[in-house]
């Protein structure tokens, strides 16, 4: 399309097709923006419009909010919910109705919205995770973010879906609309929040928010564009898994669980409650997404396929073996693909008996790569050992049927992120190399799979026949990575400390260079 025919952004920003807000939702803002907001004059501007009133006063009501008195009007809903809270309503309600949907276009007004929702949902979720942040106002950022995109929709129709909605590429969709119309939705998504009067914090939040995940500084995770960025992360992941179940999640597990504190094994559950929160949201705005089932199941799917290509990865690369039968490029999104059994001969010496786990060869092998790998990037190594011998001889005391290394294995494997190496180190231990995480995290990680073999074999944490952990996290020092000799006895250490703790039985060591730190046990 030529320059003389293509919609500008200008042409966007003044649209009568543009979102827009009415005198009451802009006079709202400008209330609860002040550095003392007045609640009567909020309660008396809220009054003026009849339908934004009223649907407070349902949404006060609903089990959204969980209010334990529930309101029974204006004047004592505004003050329950909070002037941030009532900004965030009054803007959601007003923009909910303005889309131009058509019959053709429906689908697309369903995806972007469902997509808004959802993001608007993660960022609250995540504020609830930092002390001190303002959920509502986090909401409302996740919710304008992408507003862009529908406006586009709304000016562009046809000229937005060709050149940005329909076609499949690698390029993202933020690279279709500058490829085409030479800017992009959250050009937009700032102009409009900035025309609409929305505090800096907001617009510049609105502004970063695609920018690409590097390193994850957990402080900085406070901050409103962080929180939006990785709610914005959240949301692609889960609108790839429409079409790919084997996309890859590294962004939002770095977000997080990196940023914002969530075990691997909390990961698919947030996300699914996130989800769910999306669709309630949308009854609430009477936003109309379609159908929307639940993506929990699909969840599940991807993360046993991650797991299974992660392996697959792994034997490919210390076996020097990667066959045709491997190949990532037609993944069914219906279910996972089993090749249990056809594994080539070069894999299976590195697999135990039951083949869904590897072995210590593998170990051997993978260890070094591992540390190489992260020497190279200035990344730090993570390393479990989980002893469950003498749990495993309490329960068969106390059972006369004990459980079997292959269900620990499995305990242990899930509590971790599907791209880490899960290793049967013998048949009573395990050993895991989980690479960049922090000491916190790791220490987490390490109370929760000992909590679980305990909770699993009926034992009491910090009993002497409960399971015991040592860790090592190794730190890249020098021209060289450390071999992999050193960091396992170091290991060893920490795990023979942890057996003499009467406490925890968690014990770790940093390892600098060649000098093991004993750490502080937290928690």
């Amino acid at each position: 399309m030529s320059a003389a025919t293509q919609t500008s952004l200008d042409e966007i920003l003044h649209s009568k097709q543009v979102p827009s807000l009415p005198e009451v939702a802009l006079r709202i803002v400008e209330i609860s923006q002040q550095p003392e907001p007045d609640t009567q004059e909020l309660i008396k501007t809220v009054r003026l419009d009849p339908a934004i009133a009223g649907r407070i006063l349902k949404f006060a009501n609903s089990a959204l909010f969980g209010l334990r008195k529930r309101p029974t009007s204006v004047e004592a809903a505004v003050p329950m919910l909070g002037t941030t809270l009532v900004r965030t309503l009054a803007l959601g309600f007003s923009l909910a109705q303005q889309s131009r949907s058509t019959d053709t276009l429906k689908a697309r007004f369903r995806q972007l919205w469902r997509e808004s929702l959802f993001q608007a949902s993660a960022a609250e979720a995540l504020a609830e995770r930092v002390t001190g942040a303002d959920a509502p106002t986090w909401f409302l950022a996740g919710l304008l973010q992408d507003i862009g995109q529908i406006a586009m929709l709304n000016v562009a129709m046809a000229e937005y879906d060709e050149h940005v909605l329909q076609p499949v590429a690698d390029e993202s969709r933020l690279q279709l609309e500058i490829n085409h119309f030479g800017f992009s939705h959250v050009d937009v998504s700032a102009g409009l929040c900035t025309a609409w009067g929305l505090d800096p914090e907001i617009v510049a939040a609105v502004t970063s928010h695609h920018k690409p995940v590097r390193t994850i500084n957990p402080k900085a995770c406070s901050e409103l564009k962080v929180g939006v960025a990785a709610a914005a992360s959240c949301s692609e992941y889960m609108d790839a898994l429409g079409t790919r179940l084997e996309s890859t999640r590294s962004d939002v597990e770095k977000y997080l669980i990196e940023g914002y504190g969530c075990l691997p094994d909390e990961l698919q559950v947030l996300l699914a409650e996130m989800d769910r929160r999306a669709v309630e949201l949308a009854s609430g705005f009477s936003v109309d997404i379609g159908s929307a089932p639940p993506r929990n199941r699909i969840l599940a799917q991807a993360q046993s396929l991650l797991r299974r290509i992660a392996m697959e990865n792994k034997l490919a690369s210390c076996s020097g073996v990667d066959p045709v039968a491997t190949s990532q490029n037609n993944r069914s999104t219906d279910a996972v693909e089993d090749t249990e059994g056809n594994e080539p001969a070069e894999w299976k010496e590195l697999l135990d008996d039951d083949r869904a786990n590897c072995n210590r060869r593998f170990l051997d092998k993978a260890l070094p790569q591992e540390l190489a790998k992260a020497h190279g990037i200035g990344e730090t190594v993570g390393l479990l050992k989980i002893d469950f011998a003498d749990a495993n001889i309490q329960s068969q005391q106390d059972a006369n049927q004990p459980v079997a290394a292959s269900e620990i294995l499995e305990l242990v494997t899930n509590s971790v992120r599907p791209t880490d190496n899960v290793i049967r180190a013998s048949d009573t231990s395990a050993v895991v190399i989980l690479p960049g995480l922090s000491y916190d995290i790791l220490n987490r990680i390490a109370a929760r799979i000992q909590g679980l073999i305990n909770e699993r074999l009926d034992l009491i944490d910090g009993d002497a026949s409960s399971a015991l952990v040592g860790g090592v996290i190794v730190m890249p020092e020098g021209r060289k990575p450390l071999k992999s000799d050193k960091v396992l006895k170091v290991l060893e250490e920490s795990a023979s400390q942890a057996e003499k703790l009467s406490a925890t039985r968690v014990a770790f060591q940093l390892l600098l260079g060649k000098k093991a730190k004993q750490l502080a046990p937290i928690g």
